[in-house]
């Protein structure tokens, strides 16, 4: 019985050791896994890390409504000592000087192309990136220290068509955005549209225009005097396919009603009056019904100072750009090429000629507004944006969409030229 006993005594000891020696194996496995989750983690978010271990999360001394907004724009450059290029000292000159002579409301901002201007990078109010720069830069790699106050500003007058973004960690780095569309933060057009009594109204998002337009025969005697279809004033020789293909769908149906498309330009027959664009222009106020107005990108807010001139004189305006001109153009004053096919817009383009009456209400807006070229240097609403800012920024989410809805496949395509493309 005592060996039986002590037989069985042992056996049970050896299950138990069995049983803890596969714990510990089976806990060691555990511990290796979580180790390896650990560090596959880091790694993930490693460059996220180092992206932001640049910020500085202190708050700047006190600052006071009369003191200098100290604005830098920045330039990628691998060497230390670098100057900004000519072109850029020409458009925006260091210091106060711009904002003064172009008789900005706020002229407490200087402009620097220097970091060094300042003896920390987080005392700077604003970093404005231009875009030829963030298409070229690594933001991981920026060697610029950031402030939680300090706002990044993404600038350009470049449609996003000619230049996607891709690089993702773009997502979350500007603040503000300042370019051409209507929804940036510091909107820039290329047009202004005036009231009569000399007030910027436009254009923004939502624009609201007069509802009531009276009947002017004001310009009832100029509208006899045209005897000419389209004209289309070109300042560009080379075409894009969508306009070449524009051009000739148009001809061909105006030639159907024994109307011709007459385009003038350096590359063509046909030439301006003293090689002037506005001899151009005043030639075709006299002689023809409509104008082409073509913008090279048919992008969302694309339009450009080509309308202004279009706007300006006596010929309605048939535009091909941006499938939305309602923030742009009074209801009643164009023809947008897009929204009729080749057929309807030849029979609308020769009903009007036909009905002078009818062809005379295009130009009813003429009595409330009028437009001017906004120049491409301003940045009187920097400044002004920079001394309403409360000192809260918020990070532009979604930008890449913001900026190109279309980025994804943009993106793809690039990608798929640069594996593909072997020519050196």
């Amino acid at each position: 019985m005592k060996e039986k006993k002590e037989k069985g005594m042992y056996s049970y000891h050896k299950k138990d050791i069995m049983f803890v020696s596969n714990f510990k194996k089976n806990y060691l496995k555990i511990i290796l896994c979580c180790v390896f989750g650990v560090v596959a983690l880091v790694v993930m978010i490693l460059p996220h890390v180092l992206m932001t271990s640049h910020v500085v999360h202190h708050r700047r001394h006190t600052r006071y409504p009369t003191d200098l907004k100290y604005i830098l724009f920045w330039s990628h450059n691998k060497h230390k000592n670098f100057k900004p290029a000519m072109s850029r000292l020409k458009e925006f000159q260091h210091g106060q000087r711009t904002f003064i002579d172009q008789k900005c409301r706020y002229i407490n901002c200087y402009i620097t192309y220097s970091k060094d201007t300042l003896m920390n990078d987080e005392d700077f109010d604003a970093v404005v990136f231009d875009l030829n720069t963030v298409a070229k830069m690594d933001v991981s790699l920026l060697n610029l220290t950031r402030s939680p106050e300090q706002l990044y500003i993404f600038r350009s007058l470049e449609t996003s068509a000619k230049y996607p973004l891709c690089d993702h960690d773009l997502e979350h780095f500007f603040n503000w955005t300042w370019t051409y569309k209507l929804t940036s933060d510091i909107p820039h057009p290329f047009l202004n549209i005036y009231s009569m009594n000399n007030t910027i109204v436009g254009p923004t998002t939502n624009m609201q225009w007069s509802t009531v337009m009276k009947k002017t025969r004001k310009y009832a005697s100029k509208v006899k005097q045209k005897k000419k279809a389209v004209a289309w004033i070109l300042t560009k020789c080379k075409l894009k396919s969508k306009h070449q293909d524009f051009i000739r769908e148009i001809r061909y149906e105006l030639s159907g009603y024994n109307y011709t498309l007459d385009i003038f330009g350096p590359c063509s027959a046909n030439k301006c009056p003293g090689s002037s664009a506005l001899k151009c222009y005043k030639m075709v106020e006299r002689d023809y019904f409509f104008q082409v107005v073509v913008e090279e990108y048919l992008t969302e807010d694309y339009v450009t100072e080509v309308m202004v001139s279009a706007m300006s004189h006596l010929a309605i305006p048939i535009v091909l750009g941006p499938n939305d001109y309602s923030n742009f153009l009074p209801p009643g004053s164009y023809i947008n090429a897009q929204t009729f096919n080749m057929k309807k817009l030849g029979a609308l383009i020769d009903y009007l000629i036909k009905n002078p009456d009818m062809y005379e209400y295009f130009f009813d807006w003429k009595k409330y507004y009028f437009y001017k070229v906004h120049p491409r240097s301003n940045v009187c609403n920097l400044c002004k944006k920079l001394n309403e800012f409360n000192g809260t920024s918020v990070v532009k989410r979604h930008f890449r969409h913001w900026w190109d809805p279309e980025y994804r496949d943009e993106c793809q395509r690039m990608r798929l030229f640069k594996l593909f493309n072997t020519e050196t």
